[in-house]
């Protein structure tokens, strides 16, 4: 990679006021991953955002890459130090979910957005927007926590065949472009307002709205562990974020699987 590329960074200052974010942002042209970014040793504050136009070594969940062409999708981390004593460390996926879900609802209709278990925004039934966070233990009362976000913004519809059928862009979805910075401002005024009720109220009230926007609760579900394929019903969430699917053989809980929608067969008349 041009290491020159990754040290230019530009520094922005958010044009909103913040409670928990930090007010300038730094934007790299280029970098390896803004998650590794900030998980290396550094001296930026707590609430730091870092925004790339293009990741050379971008991170998905379960080891998955995250491929992008420079400047179609948004791509950022945001830097905290936490004491997981006080919340635990997966209310943040679900958080950024919530966040990403509201602040997204700037550009696109309420009714076509859901998120989807454990880190996914899903627009028109489609993934838009990846969620990993990761953390790095700093003592036993302090916690680095770094939460990527990637939201697809410019990618036309051709993009997603194949093997990213499943995926979708706010640009495939709207059928025009959009700036990255009108999706970026709206997203990261939801995730300061979310970090604000996390840190006054604890986890409980974003887990519940969390619940609220997950259409995939209570129905039938396949949940693929990449050892097998179990189908039930999605129940909820264990105390620890795990997925509670009921089935035939009684309760299971997962913490890391693909989820999708059982499709009802029709029933005869």
């Amino acid at each position: 990679m041009d290491r020159s590329k990754q040290k230019s960074a530009q520094i922005r200052t958010l044009p909103f006021e913040t409670r928990i974010l930090h007010p300038q942002m730094l934007h790299f042209a280029q970098i390896d991953s803004t998650n590794s970014y900030l998980l290396r040793q550094h001296v930026h504050p707590p609430g730091t955002v870092v925004m790339a136009d293009y990741q050379t070594h971008g991170k998905g969940r379960l080891g998955r890459s995250w491929l992008s062409k420079e400047s179609e999708s948004l791509l950022f981390s945001i830097y905290l130090t936490e004491n997981l004593h006080h919340y635990p460390l997966y209310a943040f996926t679900f958080l950024a979910a919530v966040a990403v879900h509201d602040g997204l609802l700037h550009c696109i209709p309420n009714s076509a957005l859901e998120v989807k278990w454990p880190n996914d925004v899903l627009l028109n039934g489609k993934k838009v927007c990846g969620i990993l966070v990761q953390s790095r233990m700093l003592s036993a009362n302090e916690t680095r926590v770094v939460i990527g976000i990637g939201i697809n913004i410019n990618q036309p519809a051709s993009f997603f065949q194949n093997d990213l059928r499943f995926g979708t862009s706010l640009f495939a979805y709207r059928g025009e472009p959009l700036e990255r910075r009108a999706v970026l401002d709206p997203v990261l005024q939801a995730i300061d307002r979310q970090l604000l009720v996390l840190r006054e109220q604890g986890a409980a009230p974003i887990l519940e709205k969390w619940k609220r926007y997950c259409h995939s609760l209570g129905k039938s579900v396949a949940v693929d562990d990449g050892q097998q394929i179990q189908r039930g019903i999605f129940l909820g969430l264990a105390p620890d974020g795990g997925l509670i699917l009921q089935t035939a053989n009684g309760k299971n809980i997962f913490y890391a699987a693909d989820v999708s929608l059982v499709k009802e067969e029709p029933e005869c008349s």
